[in-house]
């Protein structure tokens, strides 16, 4: 097993979905790769933070009463109108209920996206921003630290099927500080991360055969986003910086 395959298997891993085949060679995998071992523990960590500080709430009486309603009308088609024991027996199903309505719900923010897409950055915008979110409050920047492009470009020979472009804009104000591999867009990418001032930058780089795009510029929770393709490259930079100083890196990379 390999990198890119492992990756998606994680979350599986963790809640414990996967077959016992396909978990020992992950587990085998893990062993032997330092990288998805620690990505597999952030992830990890993200899970058990969520468990123990989420909350738990009990369901209303209205919300109570529109289930029990429901259910009843269904039941409506030439039967009878449901007797004491009937109610009883919803009520104790209310468990159940809930957690079908809960597990439908969840499915619908993961799945629904991709299923019924809209503009086909849409998806990948808040993709690029949790992962650049992510990096950040894990201490997880990098896996190679170094300013040298001779260093960070051939470290990830063999961690990619493709050769990223690496460049030092140091002397511009941007200044190359290593690099790591993440995934994006169903497959692994190339994450140069930059500083600049206080900021960090995120620039995800992976290859995309469609024609050069001139670099556009949003906005997502806090964070600008510039994203544009140049010499069949695919490029994202996610960071806190000015809007100003993301165009300039931006012209810096597509120059």
């Amino acid at each position: 097993m390999i990198c890119q395959e492992a990756r998606p298997l994680f979350d599986a891993h963790l809640d414990r979905e996967l077959d016992p085949a396909t978990d020992r060679e992950l587990v085998r995998h893990l062993d032997e790769c330092e990288g998805c071992a620690r990505e597999r523990d952030e992830i990890a960590a993200v899970k058990s933070a969520v468990s123990s500080q989420a909350g738990h709430f009990s369901a209303p009486a209205p919300l109570r009463r529109k289930i029990e309603t429901a259910i009843a009308n269904s039941r409506l088609a030439g039967r009878a109108p449901a007797q004491p024991s009937d109610r009883r027996a919803v009520l104790s199903r209310w468990p159940a209920v809930a957690l079908t309505t809960a597990i439908a719900a969840l499915l619908a923010v993961l799945f629904l996206p991709r299923i019924f897409p809209g503009p086909e950055s849409d998806f990948l915008l808040r993709e690029v921003v949790a992962a650049h979110i992510r990096s950040t409050q894990v201490d997880h920047l990098t896996d190679v630290a170094s300013s040298d492009r001779h260093t960070v470009k051939p470290w990830f020979e063999g961690k990619l099927d493709f050769s990223p472009p690496v460049a030092d804009f140091q002397q511009q104000g941007f200044k190359l500080i290593g690099g790591r591999v993440d995934y994006l867009d169903n497959r692994a990418v190339a994450a140069l991360v930059y500083q600049h001032g206080p900021h960090f930058i995120n620039v995800f780089v992976w290859p995309m055969n469609r024609p050069d795009s001139s670099p556009a510029m949003t906005t997502l929770n806090g964070y600008n986003i510039d994203h544009f393709r140049h010499a069949r490259m695919n490029y994202w930079i996610v960071t806190d910086m000015s809007a100003n100083e993301v165009e300039q890196l931006a012209g810096l990379l597509d120059g």
